[in-house]
C-alpha cells in the first residue's frame, strides 16, 4: 500500500506530503479544487504521460515521490524486485519522478534511475486505476476478454499460448525469409547458368579482340595495299629500265674499276639490291595475307561485334569476363538449395499450429465455463447496485470463422481465437444488446464497479484508485456504491475521489482538498479531517453549506458508514 505521497513544484503545489493508511482513502472537495492533482501525481510517478504546464517554477524541476509498502502477499511485486535486483529498506520501496519544464523526465526506484518501461511493469502489479476512461475500455472486446481471463485465472495459461503464438509468428517470418532468399538464389542461379552458356558459346580468347582489330585494319586497306605493292614490284623489277635493272647495271660497271671508292660504291649498290629483294619479299608476303574476299571481313566484324557486345554487357574486358565465368561457374557448382530447411520448417510450423489450436481450444473451453459463473456474479452485483432487473450475457464468437484458416495466424490473436462481447439489459422484457449500445453512463459505471469488486476478491493486494466513478449515480445507489468500495478496501488500499457523501462516509482516512488564491498564483491545500471536520465536509457535500439539517444528516450518514465498515 501507499505510505506517503510527496509532491513539490508541481501543478498548484509548491510542496506537499500526504500520509496514507490501509483501507479506504477518500479525497473530497469542490469541483476544480485540484483533487485530480493527487491522483495525477501518482499516475505520473508510475509512467503517466507528461504534458506542458506541469512544472510550477520553470527554473527547477518538479519532483514526485511515493513510498510503497512491500507486501509479501504480492508475489508479482516480489518477482519484479528480484528480477531487477532492487533491494528494499525496512520493507519500503520508493518510486520517484523528476520532471523538467521541457517535459523531459527521469524515473527512480529506491534512488536508482530506471527506464520508463520498468516503472510501467511495477505499475501493472501495484496499481489499478479505475476511471471514466475505464468505462470506455469496458466497451472494447479485448478488455472484456481480459476481464473474463482474469476471473477464470487464465492469465498464466494465456501467457503460454502467447509464447506459442510468438514462436509461430517468428517461425513463419523465418520461413518467408528463407523462401524469399531461396527464390532469389534460384533466380540468380538461373541467370548464372544463362551467363555461363553465353560465355562458353562465345569461346573467348585473351587478346583475340586486338588481333581481329588489326586484321580488319589490314582488310580495310586491302585494295590500296595491293595496288601499291603491284606498282612497287613493277617499278623495282618488271618495267623497262626498272630500278633493279639500273642498280644492277651500275653495280657491274663500278666493279670493273679497281679504285677503292668505286669498289665500296659497287658493294653498297649490291647491298641495296639485296635490300630491294627483301622489301619485295615482304611485299609479296603481305600480298598473300591480303584477301579481297568480303566474307572474311564480314566474319571478322561479326566476331568482333560478339566480343564487344559481351564486353559492354559485363562491363569487363576479355580476361575479366573469363575470370567472372570461373567465379559464377564455381558458385553454381557449390550452390546448395534450402529446400530441406524449408520443408523441415514447414513441418515444425504445422506441428506448432496443432499445439496452438489445442491451447486455444483449452482456453476457449475454460472461458466458456467461467463465463457462465461470471455472468451470474456480475448480474447479482449490478442488482445490488439498484438495477434489479439487470441481465448480462457473455457471447462468444471467433476471430475468423473459416475453419480452413485455423492453420493460419489470421484465425488467432495473441490471446486465442475467441472474440467475446458483453450483452446487457437493464429492463425486463428487453433482450440484452451489446453493452456499448444500450448502457447509460451510470449503468456502465456500475457494471464496471461490479466487475472490479469481483476481480478484487482474487487479486493480490493492490492500490486501487477510483477517480470520480460516481458520475450518473445518486440516491440509494450511492449508498450501495459506498458499500461496494468499502468491501474492496477490506482487501486492498483504495484511493477514491468522490462527490457523494455516502461514499465518503466509509473512509478510513478522509482528505479535504481546497484551492486557495495566493498573491501570484492559486495553490491547493490538503487536510486530513478529524471526525468533527468530516461531519462539516459531508454536510457541505450534501447541501453545499453547514446548515443544522445538513449537519444532522451528515452525522447519520457517518454513523451508517461506521456501522457498515465495522460490520
Amino acid at each position: 500500500m501507499i505510505n506517503y505521497l510527496e509532491i513539490s513544484n508541481f501543478v498548484l503545489v509548491k510542496k506537499l506530503k500526504l500520509q496514507f493508511t490501509s483501507g479506504l482513502q477518500v479525497l473530497t472537495g469542490e469541483t476544480g479544487a485540484g483533487k485530480s492533482v493527487i491522483v495525477g501525481a501518482i499516475d505520473l510517478i508510475f509512467g503517466g504521460e507528461v504534458h506542458a504546464g506541469m512544472v510550477l517554477d520553470k527554473s527547477k524541476p518538479a519532483y514526485l515521490e511515493v513510498g510503497i509498502e512491500n507486501s509479501e502477499k504480492n508475489i508479482a511485486l516480489t518477482k519484479l524486485l528480484k528480477k531487477y535486483e532492487i533491494e528494499t529498506t525496512e520493507n519500503d520501496i520508493f518510486f520517484a519522478r523528476e520532471i523538467k519544464n521541457n517535459k523531459r523526465s527521469r524515473s527512480f526506484i529506491n534512488g536508482r534511475r530506471v527506464a520508463r518501461d520498468i516503472i510501467e511493469e511495477f505499475r501493472d502489479v501495484l496499481i489499478d486505476f479505475h476511471s471514466q476512461r475505464d468505462q470506455q475500455r469496458l466497451f472494447q472486446s479485448s478488455f472484456q476478454l481480459e476481464i473474463l481471463d482474469r476471473y477464470a485465472k487464465l492469465i498464466t495459461q494465456r501467457s503460454s499460448f502467447q509464447a506459442q503464438y510468438k514462436k509461430l509468428e517468428n517461425e513463419i517470418t523465418e520461413l518467408h525469409k528463407i523462401q524469399k532468399k531461396e527464390a532469389e538464389n534460384r533466380e540468380k542461379m538461373q541467370l548464372y547458368k544463362y551467363q555461363i552458356e553465353e560465355i562458353e558459346a562465345a569461346e573467348l580468347k585473351s587478346g583475340e579482340d586486338e588481333k581481329i582489330q588489326n586484321e580488319l585494319e589490314i582488310l580495310d586497306n586491302a585494295e590500296s595495299i595491293l595496288e601499291n605493292c603491284a606498282e612497287m614490284e613493277n617499278e623495282i623489277y618488271e618495267k623497262e629500265d626498272s630500278i633493279y635493272e639500273i642498280l644492277s647495271k651500275f653495280a657491274s660497271i663500278l666493279e670493273n674499276y679497281h679504285q677503292e671508292n668505286t669498289k665500296k660504291a659497287a658493294s653498297y649498290l649490291q647491298d641495296s639490291l639485296a635490300a630491294l629483294d627483301d622489301a619485295v619479299a615482304e611485299i609479296r608476303e603481305l600480298q598473300n595475307k591480303v584477301d579481297l574476299d568480303s566474307s572474311q571481313k564480314e566474319n571478322l566484324e561479326t566476331r568482333l561485334d560478339i566480343i564487344n557486345s559481351l564486353k559492354t554487357k559485363y562491363q569487363k574486358d576479355i580476361p575479366e569476363i573469363l575470370q567472372y565465368y570461373q567465379e559464377i561457374k564455381q558458385k553454381t557448382e557449390n550452390f546448395k538449395s534450402d529446400t530441406n530447411k524449408i520443408e523441415n520448417l514447414q513441418l515444425t510450423i504445422a506441428e506448432d499450429f496443432k499445439i496452438l489450436k489445442q491451447q486455444a481450444d483449452q482456453l476457449s473451453n475454460k472461458r466458456k465455463e467461467a463465463a457462465v459463473k461470471l455472468e451470474k456474479l456480475i448480474e447479482k452485483n449490478i442488482r445490488d447496485l439498484a438495477i434489479p432487473d439487470a441481465r448480462l450475457n457473455i457471447q462468444f464468437d471467433k476471430i475468423n470463422k473459416d475453419e480452413k484458416k485455423l492453420n493460419s495466424l489470421a484465425a488467432y490473436s495473441e490471446f486465442g481465437y475467441d472474440k467475446v462481447e458483453f450483452f446487457f439489459s437493464a429492463n425486463k422484457g428487453i433482450a440484452p444488446q451489446p453493452l456499448e449500445n444500450v448502457a447509460s453512463g451510470g449503468e456502465s459505471s456500475r457494471v464496471l464497479l461490479a466487475i472490479k469488486k469481483i476481480l478484487s476478491e482474487d487479486l493480490e493486494p493492490k492500490i486501487i484508485i477510483f477517480d470520480e466513478i460516481d458520475t450518473g449515480i445518486g440516491g440509494q445507489t450511492s449508498e450501495l456504491l459506498g458499500q461496494f468500495i468499502s468491501q474492496i478496501a477490506s482487501t486492498h488500499q483504495v484511493l477514491c475521489i468522490t462527490h457523494l457523501a455516502p461514499i465518503a462516509s466509509y473512509a478510513n482516512r478522509h482528505f479535504s482538498i481546497q484551492k486557495q488564491s495566493r498573491a501570484k498564483m492559486a495553490e491547493i491545500t490538503v487536510k486530513v479531517l478529524a471526525e468533527d471536520e468530516r461531519k462539516d465536509e459531508i454536510a457541505r457535500m450534501i447541501s453545499g453549506s453547514n446548515t443544522e439539517i445538513a449537519l444532522k444528516y451528515a452525522e447519520e450518514i457517518l454513523k451508517k458508514g461506521d456501522v457498515n465498515d465495522n460490520g
